[in-house]
């Protein structure tokens, strides 16, 4: 049996809804960082830059932090599988009742809202994520390029640099490079970085005009700015679509100029003196490949701006600009909330339309008699995608079971019972199907009855005496998401959980690789209380608890890789104590291994 939903149609889900939820939260996480910015805008830049930061970081933050919580939940919103939304079902159940195709769950999210929308959401964000990765690593290699491709300043001015690093407190040594491929100086690179200066700025500034301008770029060097400018531009490409998430980032920008300024001027000690080399420097700015390497390089910001603001004169700022970006927000604030409205609209007129019954799931089947036996094949509508299973049952367990033009069984589970009707002809079947689950279980294990975790469990006969076990073990949560720890019994989670209970991918792969309670209490007896997927390596290179405790005697404190070598090259305790009583010094396992594979014997 397997469920055609894989985990990845249902974090492609999780994402979808997280981006359209981040339409609001996106806009009120840009609405709080301007009514902050505003309170602080006579405050230091260096504060206003970590605001704009944390905002940044709060709204990669909001995405993720939904999907996580839609991902584990099974109330996440509308679920599609492949390239379309669940669409409506109708059949009746077996009792002659309409299933509704449009319920709604426990959090009023229908699972047939919006068939054309998730997909493309999906779709658009993942074509616009790569298109503006493309545009970027184009830039990084642009960047990369250049810083290869300068000529050396002078020593003199290197002298310069070295000087002005030592006042910096940089510790890291800067390339200064000669390029007329930028306009304006920009720093280039983390771990080594590059220092381009244009030679329009080497022949146009005055000596200590251009120690400013330097200072002013290595002052991005000390702090990391071009680092911190690629993770930024990260945010940027995965939340390309919200106007906010761009004003937020711009913001930062500026605020990190405004913070190399101050640096600068607090080296130079001439506020007037560096703000009269900015001004020359903007105009000595030509024409060149900069904006290509925009994203890559660790400055940006107006001049004119900073100019303004290192003299005392109020910032110029455009009407338009400034605020077409608030509005856009100030727009998406309610889209997320319209949608939900307009899903739980269209579903409730569907379900007032119907007789529902919200514990039943309804479906499709399809089989074939083969001898004693019926090879099914079943697919159900659920709140997290469309389900399916095939399997071959004894007709012994199908209650009811007659072949012919009106045929009805069932398939009773501790979990629920799946209805069956429809119709036979030359051995082969097909109909309708519906569950129902049983709330018992489902109370227990804490889960929607209208979901494909049930299902799961139903399909895999999972018993409520063993539901009952998992859960005051503490596998409660585990159960309900997979169905694979009903793979390893309950005797065997008993012995094995100790006083911490594994996780259930490692328990389930502990008893797939044949490790036994006894062979983890061997192990540990011997000294080595070791993780699962040690465990697991070393039973599958056959260092077993006997042969274990003779190498410790011989050699204690062996890690397992060295135990792992040690039995693959057939090397034993006595091995290693005859080695040892012959050798003036304590022999290492490299040592015993070479001994070993050469053929020395004692």
């Amino acid at each position: 049996m397997n469920a055609i939903d894989s985990p990845m149609i249902q974090a492609v889900q999780a994402v979808a809804w997280a981006l359209v939820h981040f339409l609001w939260q996106g806009a009120l996480a840009g609405l709080a960082a301007a009514g902050v910015l505003i309170l602080l805008k006579n405050g230091k830049a260096s504060v206003r830059y970590a605001v704009a930061a944390g905002f940044l970081l709060l709204m990669l933050a909001l995405p993720v932090a939904t999907v996580l919580r839609l991902a584990g939940s099974p109330a996440a919103g509308p679920a599609f599988n492949g390239a379309s939304l669940v669409g409506p079902a109708s059949p009746s159940s077996p009792g002659g009742s309409p299933v509704a195709a449009g319920r709604l769950g426990e959090e009023g999210r229908p699972i047939d809202a919006l068939p054309p929308v998730l997909p493309w959401v999906f779709g658009l964000w993942l074509a616009g994520v790569a298109a503006l990765s493309v545009y970027h690593l184009g830039g990084w290699r642009v960047a990369r390029r250049l810083s290869r491709q300068g000529r050396a300043a002078g020593e003199e001015l290197e002298a310069q640099v070295r000087g002005l690093c030592r006042r910096l407190g940089i510790e890291r040594a800067v390339i200064l490079l000669e390029s007329a491929a930028v306009a304006v100086p920009s720093v280039v690179g983390w771990l080594r970085p590059v220092l381009l200066v244009p030679a329009s700025t080497l022949a146009g500034l005055s000596p200590r005009q251009l120690e400013a301008i330097l200072a002013h770029e290595l002052a991005h060097v000390r702090r990391h700015d071009y680092l911190v400018n690629l993770l930024q531009t990260a945010v940027e490409t995965l939340l390309f679509y919200h106007p906010a998430v761009w004003w937020v980032s711009n913001r930062m920008r500026h605020e990190r100029e405004n913070c190399c300024d101050d640096l600068a001027v607090a080296v130079c000690g001439d506020r007037l003196g560096y703000a009269r080399a900015l001004a020359d420097l903007e105009g000595l700015r030509s024409a060149g490949p900069r904006r290509a390497i925009a994203a890559m390089a660790a400055d940006g910001g107006s001049l004119a701006d900073r100019i303004r603001r290192l003299v005392g004169v109020p910032p110029r700022r455009s009407p338009r600009r400034s605020w077409v970006a608030g509005l856009l927000a100030l727009a998406l604030l309610p889209a997320g909330a319209a949608i939900q409205l307009a899903c739980s609209h269209g579903s409730t007129s569907k379900q007032e339309s119907q007789a529902t019954s919200t514990a039943d799931l309804a479906g499709t089947w399809s089989g074939e008699l083969q001898g004693d036996q019926l090879r099914l094949e079943v697919k159900m509508h659920a709140r997290m995608g469309r389900w399916a299973v095939m399997d071959t049952y004894p007709l012994s367990q199908l209650a009811g079971f007659t072949a012919g033009p009106n045929a009805r069984f069932e398939l009773r589970r501790d979990a629920g019972t799946f209805h069956f009707q429809g119709s036979f002809k030359d051995s082969r079947g097909n109909g309708t199907a519906a569950f129902s689950p049983n709330p018992e279980f489902a109370r227990l294990i804490d889960v929607s009855p209208d979901n494909t975790g049930i299902l799961e469990l139903a399909a895999h006969d999972v018993s409520l005496g063993f539901a009952r076990e998992m859960k005051e073990l503490g596998y409660v949560r585990s159960l309900r998401q997979s169905h694979n720890l009903h793979l390893a019994f309950v005797g065997y989670v008993h012995d094995m959980i100790g006083r911490r209970p594994p996780a259930v991918d490692r328990l389930v792969a502990l008893r797939a690789h044949g490790v036994t309670p006894d062979y983890v209490r061997g192990m540990k007896a011997a000294g080595y209380d070791l993780g699962a997927w040690e465990l697991i390596d070393l039973h599958d290179h056959d260092v077993t608890p006997e042969w274990l405790r003779g190498i410790v005697k011989a050699y204690p404190g062996a890690s397992p890789e060295d135990l792992i070598a040690m039995r693959v090259q057939g090397v034993d305790g006595a091995f290693i104590r005859e080695a040892q009583s012959r050798s003036s010094r304590p022999l290492t396992v490299p040592q015993i291994l070479s001994l070993h594979a050469r053929g020395v014997s004692s």
